[in-house]
């Protein structure tokens, strides 16, 4: 019986911009155009303003090869020409008749494309741009060339074969803000559209102690304006822009919101930290009339039952001590703090991933007890875990599932 191999990286992408493409290409067809895909990053961008291909370049993801490869078929198509530029310097390229007309028959349809994305990523429960945005920037930072480099100089070291069940452990927990933003879990997204149809308007929501922006960008798809509040520069630094999104450091305590704005206030696996008092006064001064706070957390990451005696040893015992005394108002789902406000019954929901050792790992790094163990001096704890998990999981790019329940408290201001 042969055994379907794990893909790799590459083969996924291919697959997946190959079912991507075919499916435009057939809306396409059944629009009566004779049109290639491929031009729609030019067109875009050349809509946008771009004269030359590294403009079209600068504005897009693809590389500059792929692009001249367009235009020049875009030129035998009569959709643009080739120009010299005032400064006699550059080649430029510019849209024809024919072009314009076509990138004006196209906007409407870009509109309900990029929805149809929005709905993908609703389906399957995970930011898919903003994940192979964040990998091409790491690529961008690292190469595949130096990573599959170093992989083979770890295995090399550790006298083991190349093989995908060979798999390093002794780095998992040596990340930073960019791992808080790449591994933490993605609230459903029907928690955001709740707590938009409880708002009284939709002019604007806070949302404080936001981190690298995980919920942030969640609610900005239902608000004209969504600020993200961090006191934490690298998070900050971290929250990928996006429109009607902005991002401020400061503490909860002190917010740069303007009095009565606010219509939804929102602090997620955050409100343990703060200064509850002093924060309610802000939220009080910053919110309008009927004003929604949601203070939301989710729970104890519960894991596969192979798994999880290994991991409730680790998370209880090992790290037990490690974890700030405010974790106990985590685990209760806020259920015994102050909260001064008409409450609002929440319903029931969780987080669901599925996920690889990779990912789950790296998640884990983004405790605070883990930095705390670190700090001790206490990483061989981490790197047994770590060790024990992957004889447990097996083949490492196995997906298994991972869910948290998600609690909240809700009040009317």
């Amino acid at each position: 019986m042969m055994v379907r191999p794990a893909p790799g990286l590459g083969e996924l992408l291919r697959y997946v911009g190959e079912l991507v493409d075919r499916g435009a290409g057939e809306v396409y067809d059944s629009l009566g155009m004779s049109y290639r895909p491929r031009y729609t990053p030019v067109l875009r961008a050349m809509s946008l303003g771009a004269t030359t291909v590294t403009d079209i370049t600068a504005l897009t993801h693809v590389t500059q090869g792929a692009i001249s490869q367009s235009v020049g078929l875009m030129v035998a198509d009569g959709l643009v020409v080739r120009e010299q530029l005032p400064d006699g310097r550059k080649s430029g390229i510019r849209l024809t008749g024919r072009g314009r007309e076509l990138v004006e028959l196209l906007k409407p349809h870009w509109e309900v494309t990029f929805a149809a994305i929005v709905g993908l990523e609703q389906e399957v429960g995970f930011p898919l741009r903003r994940v192979l945005g964040d990998v091409a920037t790491a690529l961008e930072s690292k190469g595949f060339a130096a990573r599959i480099q170093e992989a083979r100089q770890w295995r090399d070291e550790q006298g083991t074969p190349l093989s995908a069940d060979a798999t390093p452990v002794q780095n998992w927990f040596d990340r930073g803000g960019q791992a808080y933003a790449r591994f933490r879990p993605e609230y459903p997204a029907r928690l955001s559209m709740f707590l938009a149809s409880l708002a009284p308007s939709a002019d604007l929501a806070v949302d404080i102690g936001c981190g690298s922006g995980q919920l942030t960008a969640q609610l900005a798809a239902y608000f004209d304006t969504t600020i993200g509040v961090d006191p934490s520069g690298e998070q900050i630094e971290n929250a990928r822009p996006r429109e009607r999104i902005r991002y401020l450091r400061a503490s909860a305590e002190d917010l740069p919101v303007p009095d009565r704005s606010a219509s939804l206030v929102t602090a997620a696996q955050a409100a343990h930290w703060f200064d509850r008092p002093a924060f309610y006064s802000e939220v009080r001064r910053i919110a309008v009339d009927n004003a929604v706070i949601a203070l939301i957390s989710y729970g104890v990451m519960q894991l596969e039952p192979d798994l999880d005696e290994r991991f409730e040893r680790f998370y209880r015992s090992e790290i037990g001590p490690y974890w700030p005394p405010e974790r106990k108002l985590v685990e209760s789902g806020y259920a015994d703090i102050d909260f001064p406000f008409d409450e609002y019954p929440a319903p029931p929901m969780q987080i669901r991933k599925d996920w690889d050792l990779h990912e789950l790992l790296g998640y884990l790094s983004t405790w605070s007890a883990v930095r705390r163990v670190e700090e001790a001096g206490k990483t061989e704890v981490l790197q047994a875990f770590a060790a024990d998990l992957t004889d447990l999981w097996g083949d490492p790019t196995t997906t298994r599932q991972v869910s948290w329940p998600v609690n909240m408290r809700l009040g009317i201001t």
